[in-house]
Formats: C-alpha cells, structure tokens, sequence
C-alpha cells in the first residue's frame, strides 16, 4: 500500500468529527468559496474547523487542493451535492468514500465492517505512519470512531451496509424492531 511507504502528514489525518459539517464545507466549495475564510463566512463554522473539514474532505476524494491554494470540488464531491442532505445517498457516498480511501484505509483498516479495529489500534497506527504523538494520534482515531458511529446511528444497525446490501436493509431494519 502506497500509503505505508511514506510518513503521512498531520493533515492526512482527519480530525473532523462532524460529517455534516463536512458536508456543509463541500457545499460551499461547490458554490464558490476557494479559501478557508470564505468557506468559514460561508457557512458560519470556526475557521479552524473549516481548515479540519477541507482536509478532512480532501482524504475523503470530495476536495482537492487547487494550484495556488484554496480547494476546488471533485467529480465525486459533485455526485455528493447532488445527494440531498441527510438522505440514503449521502450516506451511501460517505460510506464509500470512507471505505475507498487510501488513508482510511491504511490508518483504520475495516472501520466499518462488522469487526472494526478498535480505537486503540487505529491510534498505534496513526503513530506509526505519521509520528504523531501518542495524545494527538487518539484524538484522530477518536473522529473516526465517530464517524463509524454517525453512520451507524443513521441506519440504526450495526453494520454499515454496501450499495449491493441495500435490498437486505429493510429486512435487517424489521429483523432489529423485531428483537
């Protein structure tokens, strides 16, 4: 993995908890805000945060980082602003965004299967592929734990199911009330 041969920044590291707020990031670039300010008059949030969320949707594939600075929306962060917020779909393409990346990936491996790593281990490995301190590299696994709960409270199961499970949500859902 690609990601494991080079030391991952600080930045590499998501520390946006809200996935709404990043939602709302990504809507503003989409509109035309370039810069942190401007997202930040935008949509009201701590510009500090803002900075969290544009990094945080740079890892996800949503954001890019433009040449001369600022952030411009990607194909995929197009698909997502044609998602209503809240809904199945936006869902769906956080889910798989989630799963999708490369750093995700390398830093909490199967964070939203059935047996996700736990916060503990996704912390050692922050620490090993970006030599974050131990303190900060739990904070970081911290938002994606939070995430993983975000999703999961939205579906109100366990597991975060793929586009191909979707059909087997509504039993699962029934299964749950059930029980």
């Amino acid at each position: 993995m690609p990601t494991a041969r080079r030391r991952l920044e600080s930045k590499d590291i998501p520390q946006a908890d809200s996935l709404e707020n990043v939602r709302r990031i990504i809507d503003a670039v989409a509109d035309g805000s370039k810069t942190k300010a401007d997202v930040s008059d935008r949509t009201g949030i701590n510009p500090r945060h803002v900075l969290y969320g544009l990094h945080t949707a740079r890892v996800l594939g949503f954001l890019a980082e433009e040449e001369g600075g600022g952030f411009g929306t990607t194909e995929l962060g197009k698909a997502l602003g044609n998602a209503a917020a809240g809904s199945a779909e936006e869902r769906e393409a956080f889910r798989k965004s989630i799963q999708d990346s490369e750093i995700i990936g390398a830093i909490a491996p199967g964070i939203l299967s059935d047996k996700p790593p736990t916060q503990d281990a996704i912390t050692k490995q922050i620490v090993k592929l970006s030599g974050l301190s131990d303190s900060t590299a739990g904070r970081r696994a911290q938002t994606l734990i939070s995430w993983r709960t975000q999703i999961l409270s939205q579906l109100g199961t366990g597991v975060v199911p793929s586009a191909d499970d979707a059909a087997d949500e509504s039993e699962d859902d029934e299964t749950v009330a059930q029980a």
